[in-house]
């Protein structure tokens, strides 16, 4: 009888150690697969109806890193700048994360392309503002490039009144 409780005991304990084992590479793995990131296309919006783009970002430690390819944005001419914002929409906390380059410039003098990397470490507006960034739970989680009159990394100063001066845009 003695002999098989401690078999039992030591299938027990055995086991113990195998299940701790698969958590930790489940847990181990789960930061691997969130630093690769989400690449997603965005949709035109009013501003832009013939633009297109992608987003590639990943969010890490509180910071929100990444890059984004327009295509086809149309001018604006001096003093507009397309601005690319990533914004909460449950919480209504906004991060700016800058202006798009259009040939080397950030005006628009006329249509093109546009290109920039981004990375945020916090909400520049709302009332988590100063917070580091997070996402919210899916299709709560708003990146929208706005044709802006003015850069402001506190507030957007749109061209027009929201959503018709929202050039492209993606929910996550």
């Amino acid at each position: 009888m003695r002999e098989w409780k401690r078999k039992t005991w030591l299938r027990g304990i055995l086991g113990i150690v195998i299940v701790v084992a698969v958590l930790g590479v489940a847990v181990a793995a789960a930061p691997l697969s969130a630093a690769k990131g989400r690449e997603v296309e965005l949709q035109p919006g009013p501003f832009a109806p013939g633009a297109e783009g992608e987003i590639h970002f990943n969010v890490a430690g509180g910071v929100l890193s990444g890059r984004i390819e327009a295509e086809d944005l149309p001018a604006q001419g001096s003093h507009a700048f397309y601005v690319l914002w990533f914004v909460r929409t449950d919480t209504g906390d906004k991060a700016f994360l800058g202006p798009l380059v259009h040939r080397d410039s950030i005006l628009f003098h006329d249509s093109g392309d546009a290109e920039m990397r981004f990375s945020a470490g916090a909400f520049t507006s709302g009332p988590n503002a100063g917070s580091p960034i997070s996402l919210g739970a899916k299709r709560t989680n708003l990146f929208v490039v706005i044709a802006e009159k003015q850069i402001d990394t506190f507030s957007p100063f749109p061209v027009s009144p929201p959503p018709s001066s929202f050039a492209l845009m993606a929910t996550v």
